[in-house]
């Protein structure tokens, strides 16, 4: 019987050694271990744009770092910064718009957020302010005063930049409301089909180009995109509200072959200030070095992921020292 157990037990003893000699074979050299065991990143609802990236974030840095389990969680723009700063997350994707807000007890925020940092600019989202081709009484910004507007939905990043953009214009929601306008909110398919049939003037939308409510839209019911103007976007830009000039590309919608001066609300990852360089730097090293993967999983945003933008709409001194270190060896900061 004392044979039996001690066979057992030297049994027991081999098993444990070996599983411990498995789980240090496991461990790669070439990759970095990360200081956490889990990394939880704040996404946008399930079926926006911003979920599947944030997938294939949660995929890569659960590979290439060892020891840890990345996994996302479903919010938005304003909601994740605020989920850093408590540390619900570590992690998010978001406007720069509400970014720099943040920085500073802006719009969406009633005090500045201490504890979060950006990782850097990922692409554009551009904002169409849009009419039916029929109203011939509408073609530029000025000509929306008095008209019935939709700005997408209430609380949400596109609003906040579109009165940003109006009062470079002397417009804010009282001048509207005085002409005899209106300001509704909604989502984007209600919004595309109020427009379609005349119960809104103007339809506010962001894309990257394209805003699929509109493409839907325009099969039946052509669109054209309402430019701004060059010196209003210009102005913007300098103010440092995470807005840039851009123009949206022409024949993105049918009746539109032109490129349309617009502007441009970069989406981008910020993380928590606290957390290590070297474990940020390195996070920010695997999302630029596996492009590759973005384009196969997400190839309409991936297109313009790039580190020549990567600092639109931020500054370098709000930048994680992790990711400024990686941006510096690359040449995009000196």
């Amino acid at each position: 019987m004392k044979k039996i157990i001690l066979s057992s037990l030297m049994l027991l003893i081999v098993g444990f050694l070996a599983a411990c000699g498995d789980s240090e074979a496991a461990v790669d050299s070439d990759k970095p271990t990360a200081p956490d065991k889990f990394l939880t990143i704040g996404s946008g609802p399930m079926g926006s744009g911003w979920y599947p990236i944030t997938t294939t974030m949660t995929e890569l840095y659960s590979t290439e770092f060892n020891g840890l389990n990345s996994t996302q969680l479903e919010g938005g723009s304003t909601a994740n910064l605020k989920s850093l700063e408590v540390g619900d997350i570590q992690m998010g994707i978001n406007y720069t718009t509400d970014f720099n807000a943040a920085l500073t007890g802006g719009d969406g925020f009633d005090e500045p957020l201490e504890n979060i940092a950006a990782i850097g600019s990922i692409y554009p989202v551009y904002q169409t302010i849009a009419t039916t081709k029929s109203n011939n009484d509408i073609n530029s910004i000025e000509d929306i005063v008095d008209k019935h507007v939709f700005l997408g939905p209430k609380g949400g990043g596109g609003p906040v930049g579109f009165w940003n953009m109006m009062k470079e214009y002397g417009i804010d929601e009282q001048t509207i409301v005085d002409a005899g306008g209106q300001i509704s909110y909604g989502n984007y398919s209600d919004g595309a089909s109020m427009l379609k049939d005349n119960n809104v003037d103007i339809f506010l939308g962001g894309g990257a180009p394209t805003v699929p409510a509109l493409q839907e839209m325009e099969i039946t019911s052509p669109i054209k995109v309402l430019p701004i103007d060059e010196d209003q976007l210009a102005s913007i830009e300098g103010k440092g509200l995470g807005i840039t000039a851009g123009a949206l590309p022409g024949d993105t919608y049918a009746e539109n072959p032109d490129d349309i001066p617009t502007y441009i609300m970069e989406t981008m990852i910020t993380i928590r200030a606290d957390l290590d360089e070297d474990y940020v730097y390195n996070i920010t090293k695997i999302f630029w070095e596996n492009l590759a993967t973005f384009e196969e999983q997400v190839p309409e945003r991936a297109k313009d992921f790039s580190l020549d933008t990567v600092m639109n709409g931020i500054s370098a001194e709000d930048l994680h020292p992790g990711a400024k270190r990686y941006y510096e060896e690359q040449g995009v900061l000196e």
